[in-house]
Order: structure tokens, then C-alpha cells, then sequence
């Protein structure tokens, strides 16, 4: 997926002139700005640790729905703006070395994320099962006190 400054703009709510402002800024500092979309559109870490950050804060509420677009734009143009930072300091950054890092941080943390949306979710089933449905708890101690009751 390659990142489109335009729509990302579109997106926030700015307006297109802010491209050539950005352009611009980047030149006078002797940054490229296709360089920089073509770095930002090869590091697919970036990508899917902005993705899980998303999801993350959309679980715990802060993110509602239909503004996961506009955090996805503002993240992505920090993003941009990260790396022309960081074109200007080191012009040899390794990029795919953070990249390849980035990859297995966003890996690690979605598994941590999925593991605790199946925690949650599992005690959501369980509590519609008891108590939604009627079903007696899944418990030896009420079994058995039923047991002694009916005997």
C-alpha cells in the first residue's frame, strides 16, 4: 500500500497547499519529498504498528467509530514527518533495519492485544451464557448443592 500525502490530507480536513508548505520545508532543510514518501511507503512495520495502535485505542475507547481515518492520516503524516527529521539529521539511516524491527514489535503486541481480546471476550460469553440464557453456572459446588437439595 503506498501512502497518498493528498488523500491523507483530504482526510484530516487541510488543505491541499499544505503539500507544497511541506514540500517546501523539507527542500529548504535538503530533504526530498518524493524520497521521504518513498521511504514511508516501503516500511511496512510503521504501517501495522500505527494499525495496532489504532485497534488498541479504538478497544479502550478512545478512538470512535469513523475516526479511525483520521488517526490513521494524523499517525502516518507524524510518520512522514519522522523521517524527513530523520533524512535531515543522518541522510544514511538505515530505514529497513527499523523497519524489520518495527515488523516484529507490531507482531509481538498484536499478539499480546489478541490475547487479551480473547480473555475478554471468553468472559463475555461466559457471563450471556449464565446469565443471558439462564444456563445454572458451570460450578461442581452448585451441582452438588443441587444434588443434596433434590435428594
Amino acid at each position: 500500500m503506498k501512502f497518498d500525502l493528498e488523500t491523507a490530507l483530504k482526510t484530516l480536513g487541510w488543505p491541499l497547499g499544505l503539500i507544497a508548505v511541506f514540500s517546501s520545508v523539507l527542500l529548504l532543510f535538503g530533504v526530498q519529498l518524493d524520497v521521504v514518501l518513498m521511504i514511508a511507503g516501503s516500511m511496512l512495520g510503521l504501517q501495522a504498528l500505527f494499525s495496532l495502535l489504532i485497534d488498541v485505542l479504538k478497544y479502550i475507547g478512545v478512538i470512535y467509530d469513523g475516526n479511525a481515518g483520521r488517526w490513521s492520516a494524523a499517525l502516518n503524516l507524524i510518520g512522514l514527518a519522522g523521517i524527513a527529521v530523520v533524512l535531515w539529521l543522518n541522510p544514511t539511516f538505515d530505514f529497513p533495519r527499523l523497519d524489520a524491527q518495527l515488523v516484529i514489535i507490531a507482531q509481538f503486541g498484536s499478539l499480546i492485544f489478541a490475547y487479551i481480546v480473547q480473555i475478554a471476550g471468553t468472559r463475555q460469553v461466559h457471563l450471556f451464557v449464565t446469565q443471558g440464557l439462564g444456563i445454572w453456572r458451570f460450578s461442581l459446588r452448585q451441582r452438588q448443592l443441587m444434588a443434596f437439595k433434590d435428594a
